[in-house]
């Protein structure tokens, strides 16, 4: 039904300010120029407090936001006015749905819920999503997990050590951001990963527990590393669990040679251009995806002159920052260059580590329309940052050069 503007915003203020709403998705954006492609909001409590959690989502990216409910309320019908069509609020137990024509009039339509049995006989709305309460994990707390158990994360109860916490959080972080890629993968056969600079392996571990244990596919993972040492403790493991598809061999990333393709390349902490190496195997490969945790970037802090960046090039801490944030850059646009759909991802809290940022890169299966164009106009962006900047090629893109990979 036809709606004035009006009410639209008044439905949209009760639906807030009276904590009726569950949840609220707003979608298709008015201008195909728009950056955001989709808003979904959701009632948290962050410290005993009851705010809205606005996520933006872009084509690339997800960027969070909390509001009070006042605040939320009037973001929610600023964007309906002016970036978004269409509005779903779900309710306990109605849903409404606003749509905006493109002559700028307003129509609703009220969907009511069938309560659940549950519902009907306790009374009692579904509680709001804290932000101060445990995840729920691929790999939960309180399950025995075998490979947790023998590196030393989990007691046998599977009660998680409190010394490994935070390794706890970054392998779940680290499942799911394999989890969102193996979608894309379309192996010829067993989902084939190379695992650079293991180092002892729990996200190794971890990816083949979730590909074998919890997705039930089939693969053959390789965890590669200079030290013997762990190297002999990981395979000691995978001979006492008598796991299948994962196998570790010592070796660097420079020489390593596969005769069969590669689906996904992993590189987690390899210290200054080791990561580039890494990178570059899974270019000439063409593997279908790769994740990388870069470390350690040295080779542009040592070109950068305070005259070359003022102000941020004076300070060790930041020119070094700045350099390692501008390498990573390059390191994606380049990755853009050769035909990749990357992304620039939070890999772990800052609280936890400095080094956080992940570069997930996916080929996809066939060429888009226009992305030749896209990939010259990433190349474009490096070439005009490094002649800014009046740096030389880094070694990724000196490879890629020598390779002839990049475009032209």
């Amino acid at each position: 039904m036809r709606i004035d503007e009006e009410r639209a915003f008044e439905q949209i203020r009760k639906s807030v300010l009276e904590h009726a709403l569950v949840h609220a998705v707003l979608s298709s954006p008015k201008t195909s120029e728009s950056e955001t492609i989709r808003v979904n909001v959701r009632p948290v409590l962050v410290q005993a407090s009851t705010l809205f959690l606005f996520t933006y989502q872009t084509t690339t990216q997800h960027r969070h936001e909390n509001l009070a409910a006042q605040e939320a309320a009037k973001k929610l019908a600023t964007l309906v006015k002016s970036n978004f069509c269409n509005l779903i609020l779900h309710e306990t137990n109605e849903q409404l749905e606003i749509k905006q024509s493109k002559k700028g009039k307003f129509f609703a339509s009220w969907t009511r819920k069938q309560p659940t049995l549950e519902k009907s006989a306790s009374h009692v709305s579904k509680p709001l999503v804290s932000h101060n309460r445990s995840k729920n994990h691929l790999i939960p707390e309180g399950t025995p997990c075998p490979f947790l158990i023998e590196t030393g994360v989990m007691n046998e109860a599977g009660k998680v050590l409190a010394s490994h916490s935070k390794k706890f959080r970054q392998i779940n972080r680290f499942t799911e951001f394999i989890l969102d890629v193996v979608r894309d993968l379309k192996p010829s056969s067993k989902i084939r990963i190379i695992d650079f600079g293991c180092g002892k392996s729990y996200l190794t571990f971890a990816t083949h527990y979730l590909l074998t244990h919890l997705l039930k596919l089939e693969c053959d993972i390789v965890g590669l590393d200079l030290r013997s040492d762990v190297i002999a403790t990981c395979s000691s493991i995978v001979d006492k669990l008598q796991l299948n598809g994962i196998r570790f061999q010592i070796g660097d990333i420079e020489h390593f040679q596969s005769t069969d393709p590669v689906d996904m390349v992993i590189s987690l902490h390899a210290c200054n251009i080791a990561t580039d190496s890494a990178l570059l195997k899974a270019i000439q490969w063409k593997s279908q995806a790769i994740l990388a945790v870069p470390c350690c970037q040295h080779e542009l802090n040592s070109q950068l002159e305070k005259g070359s960046v003022p102000v941020l090039a004076s300070y060790g801490i930041l020119k070094e920052r700045m350099a390692a944030l501008a390498t990573d850059g390059m390191r994606a646009k380049l990755l853009e260059a050769v035909g990749y759909r990357t992304q620039m991802l939070e890999f772990i809290e800052t609280e936890h580590t400095p080094k956080n940022l992940l570069i997930r890169a996916v080929l996809p299966t066939s060429e888009a329309v226009g992305s030749k164009a896209k990939q010259l106009a990433a190349l474009q962006e490096v070439l005009s940052m490094r002649g800014d900047w009046g740096i030389q090629p880094l070694f990724l893109e000196r490879r890629l050069l020598e390779f002839e990979i990049l475009p032209s």
